[in-house]
């Protein structure tokens, strides 16, 4: 039996919203929807997202997929 191969990503939660970070049209936009939410490839990237947008502090949650 072979082990699964799974791949982590990022996302990010806005801490004063809950909202989730999305990509919409060629921006960030917010989801209330973790089904929804942008995964990032590398948590620098997802902390330098959430930085620029998520003013009052950030979660960055790893999620496997």
């Amino acid at each position: 039996m072979q082990a699964h191969k799974y791949e982590a990503k990022f996302i990010v939660q806005d801490k004063e919203s809950a909202l989730f970070l999305m990509p919409l049209d060629c921006d960030v936009g917010f989801t209330p929807w973790v089904h929804e939410a942008g995964r990032f490839d590398g948590y620098a990237e997802a902390t330098d997202t959430a930085a620029i947008n998520c003013h009052e502090g950030f979660f960055i949650v790893v999620v496997l997929q």
